[in-house]
């Protein structure tokens, strides 16, 4: 037993004095936070997103422009089928009016015949002798005044070679704009011209429209003129003239382009200039 008491009186201080020289933990103090670190595939899946987002932006952006010009192409397509059924009118209502001048013409060309087919021959029947006094006093009675006569109209005069201005051949300084013709057409029917280019930014046809010789054929011709650029099948409108008269019609350019000539009843001839 002595033993065992002698060990306990030795361990027994060096056991006190390691409790009492333990650092006892403070309360008033909290543990430190860990430190949060984010780590570079975090970063890098938020910036992806980012791009993400944004190219979604762009396409529906993108696809807000592409439903606006698809409304805009819609418009101009029907833009496109009005003028088209509206040429149709003109077209139709060019045939009604060429068939009726033909009609028109054969009448005329009936009546013609009719007048020049020899009529039958007048007897004169002859008047009774005047009494003896009143041819006396026509004797001394003044001749009746005739009213005066005017001169008939000759139809039979020639035509001029040309109801077109002439060309205007005068220059100025260098680098003033001034009209310069192209080319000429004449005809009696429908025709369509070559294609021809226009440089200026403005050019004019010089049209004429002329009746058959004859009071029996007074406005019964027409004459309908479009102007078409190339590759385009919408016209722009030169002239729609029925009877005899001109005029001129200016078209914005530059391009390509070429006239088409409707006609009937009578004759035309036309002019192209371009302004440069």
């Amino acid at each position: 037993m002595r033993p065992v008491l002698f060990l306990a009186l030795v361990f027994l201080p060096g056991l006190s004095f390691a409790q009492t020289s333990a650092p006892t933990p403070d309360s008033s103090e909290a543990p430190p936070k860990p430190a949060v670190k984010i780590s570079r595939s975090q970063l890098t899946a938020a910036e992806l997103q980012k791009t993400v987002d944004q190219l979604t932006q762009s396409n529906r952006d993108l696809l807000d422009l592409l439903k606006k010009q698809q409304a805009v192409l819609e418009d101009m397509q029907f833009d496109r089928r009005l003028q088209s059924r509206q040429i149709e009118s003109l077209e139709e209502r060019l045939e009604d009016s060429i068939y009726q001048n033909s009609q028109l013409q054969s009448k005329v060309a009936k009546l013609e015949e009719d007048a020049a087919r020899p009529s039958a021959p007048v007897v004169a029947v002859p008047s009774p002798p005047a009494p003896a006094a009143q041819a006396s006093d026509s004797t001394n009675a003044a001749p009746p005044a005739t009213p005066p006569t005017t001169p008939a109209a000759d139809d039979t005069a020639a035509p001029p070679s040309t109801y077109l201005p002439p060309e205007d051949k005068l220059s100025g300084p260098p680098g003033t704009l001034s009209w310069h013709r192209l080319f000429t057409l004449k005809g009696d029917d429908t025709q369509q011209s070559e294609l021809f280019h226009i440089d200026g930014r403005t050019w004019r046809v010089l049209w004429h429209n002329q009746d058959k010789p004859g009071a029996a054929y007074a406005n019964t011709s027409a004459l309908f003129i479009n102007a078409f650029p190339k590759d385009d099948t919408i016209p722009q409108k030169v002239c729609a003239k029925l009877g005899s008269g001109g005029d001129s019609t200016e078209l914005v350019g530059p391009g390509n382009y070429y006239l088409k000539v409707e006609a009937s009843g009578g004759s035309w001839e036309l002019a192209v200039e371009d302004f440069r």
